[in-house]
């Protein structure tokens, strides 16, 4: 093999690896395998992509409800078809893209009683019920909710994408631990708490005069400050987790305070990745391509996704600046509206949520959160921390906010 040949019978074939590569644009011989930058390198990304089966430059005139779906298992199909901008670019799937491994059995083999007290929680796509694995440990069991939704392509395709992630991600203390998938369900581990009804309690929508914050801002959720900067540097490391992966940038696509779980040692674990989008590659340039998710809906997105713009990792990061401004108020973003529409406007025009300015110098701990978050919120995607910066400044800020409650207690004695 030192040769770069190899040998069966008398004929000798030449290693694959020792092969030049194939620069083919209309099939794909293998995804790519590359080595990620270190972490807090910048990522250089495409902007000339669309999601979908071709990729074209934007046009901010149109915003389309329908954007073409992504196939899993086009293995021999390049999903970013070339096209002459100012060079031509080539965007592809890494190696692991395309992976299922369907573990059908395990659930033929476990017989679930479908009593209430096993119903854990549910979400838009799926039911949460408890299942007990063994005498001494219950694991959660997720089951497309059939009433709302049809087997179809789309959600055996969610589910493959939320299974793969959490096997790639399987070393993570920070990504939710998966036992298994089949179609569209999926056992994973299960979670004691909730963090988000902590996070912000009741509706999290409150009038002006019922805020009551005339002689000092008033938060509505009861954690400590320093709670409130450990809480924020957990969020942040589980998504540097996804975007620093060493095989490619993952995007979770769907940051919020109630995809972040309690595990039963007390961590934080990101969980919920049927969303989650991995960012497909130029390799002749080098660089990530930008993709679209077409209409969004809701009021904790970012501005290029309010405007179907070319999104890349960085929406995470403006969501996460919402998460950051739950645990500093206990209120959500825009608290006096829950009109979408009006909420999505102010984003696209980059008319930021309301912050106190006592917050800023109310303690250091309250300080630092509205700095960070205000990085995460710059309106240009390009001039946006990224999840490294913020995972950087946060553990900074923990380090010195120790030292501050330090003096203070010796002050106190």
């Amino acid at each position: 093999r030192g040769s770069g040949r190899y040998v069966a019978g008398n004929v000798a074939f030449p290693v694959v690896s020792s092969l030049p590569p194939i620069r083919n644009r209309r099939r794909d011989y293998g995804g790519i395998e590359f080595v990620a930058p270190n972490m807090g390198e910048n990522r250089i990304v495409q902007h000339e992509y669309r999601e979908g089966d071709t990729y074209s430059e934007q046009q901010d005139s149109i915003k389309s409800s329908y954007v073409g779906r992504y196939y899993a298992f086009d293995d021999d199909y390049l999903r970013g078809r070339s096209y002459e901008f100012r060079d031509r670019h080539t965007c592809r799937r890494n190696s692991w893209h395309r992976l299922y491994s369907p573990v059908c059995n395990k659930f033929h083999e476990v017989d679930p009683i479908w009593d209430p007290s096993a119903y854990l929680s549910k979400g838009h796509y799926r039911t949460v019920w408890g299942l007990q694995a063994n005498e001494n440990e219950v694991i959660a069991l997720k089951l497309i909710r059939d009433n709302n939704h049809g087997f179809d392509r789309e959600f055996y395709e969610f589910t493959r994408n939320d299974a793969l992630v959490m096997e790639r991600l399987t070393s993570s203390p920070r990504i939710a631990d998966i036992y298994g998938h089949c179609a569209t369900s999926v056992m994973t581990e299960v979670f004691v708490k909730e963090i988000e009804k902590f996070i912000v309690p009741g509706s999290g929508y409150i009038s002006q005069e019922e805020l009551n914050d005339k002689k000092d801002v008033n938060p509505q959720n009861k954690f400590t400050v320093t709670e409130k900067l450990e809480m924020a540097l957990a969020m942040s490391e589980a998504i540097a987790d996804l975007h620093g992966y060493e095989g490619g940038v993952i995007v979770h696509d769907d940051i919020q305070p109630c995809q972040f779980l309690h595990a039963a040692d007390g961590s934080i674990k990101l969980n919920d990745f049927n969303r989650a989008e991995v960012m497909l590659y130029d390799e002749e340039h080098e660089r990530y391509c930008r993709y679209r998710n077409g209409k969004v809906y809701g009021n904790y997105r970012a501005p290029e996704e309010d405007s179907d713009g070319n999104l890349n990792e960085k929406i995470d990061v403006y969501s996460l600046g919402n998460n950051f401004y739950g645990l500093l108020t206990g209120l959500w973003v825009y608290y006096t509206t829950e009109d979408d529409e009006v909420v999505q406007e102010n984003v696209i025009n980059g008319t930021l949520p309301y912050i106190d300015d006592r917050y800023r110098t109310r303690s250091y701990a309250e300080g630092q959160l509205v700095k960070i978050m205000e990085r995460c919120w710059a309106t240009n995607p390009d001039e946006r921390a990224d999840i490294f910066e913020v995972v950087k400044f946060l553990r900074a800020a923990i380090v010195k906010n120790s030292q501050f409650e330090k003096k203070e207690e010796k002050r106190s004695r």
